[in-house]
């Protein structure tokens, strides 16, 4: 490996170790009680190790999150690329559902992305480096939208509506089973999420 390949790669390393560790303590202790000496000192680096990749704690805790739900993402994306899906409706139930399946065995991943999604790390998910192929959410959902034979009014609106209803009723129904467990919940989120999407839809008498 040449000398610069082999740089990179340690700086990979140690950005990913800062970066695992803070998920392990701020899933265990919160964002507010955990330092970033702390962080520093169980990834085994320096302090100054941490602001070389990191701007404070936010910063990192944003990584975090554009790598988890990146990554949750990814995974169901190439689960439902196989099914003989053939409307964007179709493909946003699919995705929907295999992604809930994947935070009921992460319950971690679920409170911490939970508590700290917001739209802009899905709008600039570049800026946040995942290191993760086709983990451009704003441009799949783009290339979903211009591929669908429907057209839809306002579709990033669109989109965040759907992420902060899913993200809200697992939450409470993947860990209290209220106000009922997500197996029972799902029919409805899906019902709801289609409702949505077909109130969005243009039809050809809305087309100027």
């Amino acid at each position: 490996m040449k000398p610069d390949g082999k740089a990179a790669q340690n700086k990979r390393i140690k950005k990913d170790a800062l970066m695992r560790t803070a998920f392990e303590l701020f899933s265990l202790n919160g964002i507010a009680k955990t330092t970033i000496a702390e962080i520093a000192e169980h990834a085994g680096v320096g302090k100054g190790t941490f602001y070389f990749y990191f701007k404070d704690k936010y910063d990192i805790r944003n990584h975090i999150i554009a790598h988890q739900s990146a990554r949750i993402f990814l995974k169901a994306k190439k689960e439902i690329e196989v099914l003989p899906l053939e409307t964007l409706e179709e493909k946003i139930i699919a995705l929907t559902d295999h992604v809930i399946n994947q935070l009921c065995n992460e319950p971690l991943t679920l409170r911490f992305v939970h508590k700290n999604l917001n739209w802009g790390i899905f709008q600039n998910s570049e800026l946040y480096d995942v290191n993760l192929e086709g983990a451009d959410f704003k441009g799949v959902f783009e290339e979903a939208f211009r591929e669908s034979e429907v057209r839809y009014d306002q579709p990033q609106m669109m989109i965040f509506m759907i992420i902060e209803l899913v993200g809200s009723t697992c939450y409470e129904s993947i860990l209290y089973h209220q106000p009922l467990p997500i197996d029972e919940m799902k029919p409805y989120l899906f019902d709801s999420i289609r409702a949505i999407m077909r109130s969005r839809e243009i039809h050809e008498n809305q087309v100027q």
